[in-house]
């Protein structure tokens, strides 16, 4: 018989899953009985003349332990707020011709303050808080259900839970639709740069939400629209375009080539789309799985969404660089990356997103007329997809004080 973790209480024959620390033996652990109870135990008191060992077991949800283990919990918590209202005090009696252990019942809000860890005690570990994304699950259930199915995978920075910005998953969604429907006219031979895409073309490339899943994170999309006797063709064949545009992403001269066969606007989608991964720093994973079953997949690497843009917008009629020697910091906001700068030059202000490395830059520069800085800014012509305007965006590459050489 063990001690630790407890096999002969009322928890019932209990086994560790998890060790978070260890010393001489575990020390914070997660255990399980057979019924699937979790529980988390923290050794909080060592008597060394009595031969014991004193453990603190809270009973946690598999919800709640992820949010712990992916410390949005912090562990004080866990036992303060503990679900049942109460935690084990569970002593393992080592010194006892009979060794075993000795369980007592604690109200939550009667434990000792010296028993419970530091208020800013956490752990920080990446959790999948929701169920994992298996590819060959993924085909057969469109299989199944005789419909086209898009898994967009991205891997969020730190991300310690299976959760995104809903403001960044908004602008990939959008723009992900965007792309498809620019290439869905390309499949239809009907490409136009600017104003509205024919709406039969539209209500067979929109694609609805249909849940998330784990792998860092994957929105699971599918054509809103009804299938055919061939499927969802239109859907299937323009997402297959996507994958070719990410499969040739390290490769300059291929990438060239396709791009060279899409017209301004299909063009100007995909180029956004790469733009909303590098700013999100993520690459992506697309995998397409059409109605018989068919698997087809392209995976792409932050580095290679960044080579993919630079091959775009050094060969790209629709872009250019400004190169700015003395500008004035406008206004930023970082968590929007948006900026604001006036030319003094020029006397023209300029506002837009900015790259990361520019976000990093720009950190802590003051504003105000009596500061002046060099800026690059990328000015990328925008094609409108309800009227036939044309306008600027302009996005900031870098920004340094004047008297930083480069």
């Amino acid at each position: 018989m063990t001690l630790v973790p407890t096999t002969d209480t009322v928890l019932g024959p209990l086994e560790i899953s998890e060790v978070f620390f260890e010393h001489d033996g575990p020390r914070l652990f997660v255990a399980q009985n057979r019924a699937g109870n979790l529980y988390l135990a923290n050794c909080v008191d060592e008597d060394e003349e009595e031969y014991t060992e004193t453990y603190l077991y809270v009973s946690v949800s598999r919800d709640r332990m992820n949010l712990v283990r992916s410390g949005y919990i912090p562990l004080r918590e866990v036992y303060t707020q503990a679900e049942d209202r109460f935690v084990y005090k569970i002593t393992a009696e080592y010194g006892k011709a009979d060794p075993g252990n000795r369980l007592e019942t604690i109200p939550a809000d009667q434990i000792q303050d010296d028993w419970l860890p530091l208020a800013e005690a956490r752990l920080e570990i990446a959790t999948e808080t929701l169920p994992s994304f298996n590819p060959e699950k993924f085909r057969a259930d469109s299989e199944g259900e005789f419909r086209t199915r898009i898994a967009l995978e991205i891997f969020p920075v730190d991300m310690l839970r299976t959760e995104v910005s809903l403001r960044s998953m908004s602008r990939l969604a959008g723009s992900f639709q965007d792309t498809v429907d620019s290439l869905a006219q390309e499949e239809r031979g009907r490409p136009t740069a600017r104003g509205l895409i024919p709406e039969e073309i539209l209500q067979e490339s929109e694609l609805v939400f249909t849940g998330a899943q784990a792998a860092s994170f994957v929105m699971v999309l599918a054509p809103k629209s009804s299938p055919t006797l061939i499927g969802h063709d239109l859907v299937n064949k323009s997402t297959g375009r996507l994958l070719e545009l990410l499969q040739a992403a390290d490769s300059q001269e291929e990438l060239t080539r396709l791009l060279g066969g899409y017209g301004i606007r299909a063009r100007s989608k995909f180029r956004s789309l790469l733009t909303m991964l590098s700013d999100d720093e993520t690459g992506a994973g697309v995998f397409l799985a059409d109605h018989r079953g068919q698997l087809s997949v392209a995976k792409i690497g932050l580095e290679s969404v960044r080579n993919a843009l630079s091959i775009i917008d050094n060969r790209s009629p629709d872009s250019e660089k400004l190169e700015l020697s003395r500008v004035t910091l406008v206004g930023v906001n970082l968590r929007t990356g948006i900026f604001e700068l006036f030319d003094n030059v020029a006397g023209q202000r300029y506002s837009g997103q900015m790259a990361p490395d520019a976000k990093v830059q720009i950190s802590g520069l003051p504003t105000g007329e009596e500061h002046f800085y060099t800026a690059s800014l990328l000015k990328t012509m925008e094609y409108s997809t309800m009227t036939t305007d044309v306008s600027s965006s302009y996005r900031l590459l870098y920004i340094r004080p004047v008297n930083v050489s480069l």
